[in-house]
């Protein structure tokens, strides 16, 4: 580490808040990607696919370059610091946080999401029926486009909508985007009355999903990743509501075909079921960066201990910041990468958010944090990795991307390479462009980039429920869904802007996430920082 005083990183902390306000975005499209209503609390009526190419785009390099950033001002706190002061500072302002928002938060939206759930569409009965007899003569019966969402209407038990789209012609075995079919979804639900309806038009239980297993096969997965399924796709699942359909699912293919299916036991498995438990139940949501951080900061407090006790030297800058950190990031990144996105229509990282981290996730983000960490070390405050920003973004958008795209669900080790390179290749790409293009426009402090970036950290922790609420009401509007995205997009950034003017930035929950203010700092930003060089929002990349 350099010893001189580092200069502050106005561009680093405009780029988190644009990292964390891309969450908005993200979420805000998820509506409108066909077939994401079983995994979403909302299907908009006017879905579209490109919708999935930009929340690919996003996904695939967001959360990677976040977590640099984190990285590199986590070195930074502590160069300046110390230890100790780092581990107050970052229980303050990431675990309290994560805790007050487990209580808050997380209740909210699970709350809003049964609800949105749980109420049918607002068409009129002529207009749905109207709207899916096009889209059956269209042949658009798979969940895309204005079809019928069929596995949204098993997950529901819309019994009326399944058996409306089997009679005018569907296509009973039809996979969804993820390589499901209704009778998948029944049985992984054990929803035991549409699986009867499947089944009473022929439903084949030979099928296979993207994972290579059937239908029936489902019925005996264990509790621990059915939970974990259904917490991803925020669909409320009772141990032994679940246990009761799938075995009513059971008797009825026994009833049709003489076969007994297996189904899932009662109990969990000692201590495998423990260690599921523990890695697939949902807990932290769309929060599981934080707790992730927190287990970063710790390993990096106890490695840097580690290397100064054993006095190994530190990295050469060239491997930092020259064309060479291509070299060993690159393949270092698609070891964890390679593991992860399995099925057909993955893209990017996986998300992690039980208890403890899966490795592979957690390896994979570990090392875009390591190297934030030591890239601060680099003191490079000519922003190296980001020159020629604008042929990395062309690369990136232009090449990288489609490439990992068009490669997306390989069988084959070769091909699974391959497809993981390409990722993490478009990841770090992304990431050292945009270092570049943020030091090129934000270099200099700006009152409003300094605002929205403190006001970042509440509107992600607080967005959710809100954007599931306004998808629910835009859901059966028939306009262009561009235009409702950005409404969905821009209301949930200006309502929450005018909650954290009101209710956030200076009460004691402001203090909490972003640091004490001082007065007269909104309307001064040239004030010095009292008795501290590297102001709170530089520091605090927690959100």
């Amino acid at each position: 580490m350099t010893s001189s005083e580092p200069a502050r990183r106005h561009d680093l902390d405009a780029l988190r808040g644009f990292a964390m306000l891309l969450g908005i975005v993200l979420h805000g499209a998820m509506s409108f990607i066909p077939g994401v209503g079983v995994f979403w609390g909302v299907q908009d009526s006017q879905s579209n696919g490109l919708f999935g190419i930009l929340l690919a785009s996003i996904h695939g390099w967001r959360m990677p370059l976040f977590f640099l950033v984190s990285g590199f001002f986590t070195a930074m706190l502590w160069k300046k610091r110390g230890f100790r002061p780092l581990l107050v500072h970052r229980f303050k302002r990431i675990f309290l946080p994560l805790l007050l928002a487990m209580v808050t938060i997380i209740p909210v939206m699970l709350i809003v999401s049964g609800y949105v759930r749980s109420r049918p569409t607002s068409e009129p009965t002529s207009t749905a029926k109207e709207r899916d007899a096009n889209a059956l003569r269209s042949g658009s019966d798979v969940r895309g486009g204005a079809g019928i969402d069929v596995s949204a209407a098993v997950v529901l038990g819309d019994l009326n909508t399944l058996d409306a789209y089997l009679r005018n012609g569907g296509d009973v075995d039809a996979k969804d985007a993820f390589g499901s079919a209704p009778m998948h979804v029944a049985c992984l639900f054990g929803r035991a009355d549409a699986a009867k309806l499947l089944l009473a038009n022929d439903a084949s239980l030979e099928v296979e999903n993207n994972d290579g297993a059937t239908s029936e096969q489902l019925l005996a997965l264990d509790w621990e990743t059915t939970a974990y399924i259904a917490g991803l796709v925020q669909v409320p699942v009772d141990r032994e509501e679940l246990l009761m359909g799938r075995q009513r699912i059971a008797a009825a293919i026994n009833e049709k075909t003489g076969r007994t299916a297996p189904v899932m036991t009662a109990q969990a498995n000692g201590l495998e079921g423990l260690i599921g438990l523990l890695f697939d139940v949902p807990v932290f949501h769309h929060l599981w960066f934080l707790w992730f951080l927190c287990w970063f900061v710790c390993g990096f407090a106890l490695l840097v201990k580690l290397l100064q006790t054993l006095r190994i030297p530190a990295v050469s800058d060239k491997w930092l910041t020259s064309w060479l950190r291509y070299v060993w990031l690159i393949p270092l990144a698609a070891v964890p990468q390679y593991f992860m996105a399995s099925s057909q229509y993955a893209y990017g990282p996986d998300t992690s958010i039980g208890l403890l981290p899966l490795p592979a996730v957690f390896a994979y983000y570990a090392i875009f944090f390591g190297y934030g960490a030591m890239y601060f070390g680099a003191n490079d405050q000519a922003v190296t990795v980001g020159k020629g920003y604008w042929w990395k973004l062309a690369a990136a958008v232009l090449i990288l991307f489609p490439i990992g795209l068009a490669l997306q669900g390989p069988d084959r080790t070769s091909g699974r390479i391959l497809f993981a390179v390409m990722q993490v290749s478009y990841a770090w790409v992304m990431s050292f462009a945009m270092l570049g293009l943020f030091d090129r426009l934000f270099r200099s402090q700006r009152f409003w980039v300094r605002y929205l970036s403190d006001s970042s950290y509440w509107l992600y922790l607080a967005h959710i429920p809100l954007v599931l609420l306004l998808q629910f009401i835009v859901r059966d509007w028939s306009l262009p869904s561009l235009l409702k995205f950005g409404f969905v997009c821009s209301v949930t950034t200006v309502l929450l802007l005018v909650s954290y003017r009101l209710c956030v930035r200076n009460t004691w929950l402001g203090a909490l996430l972003n640091g004490k203010r001082y007065p007269g700092r909104d309307k001064n930003t040239q004030m010095p920082e009292p008795n501290l060089q590297v102001s709170s929002p530089e520091i605090q990349e927690s959100n």
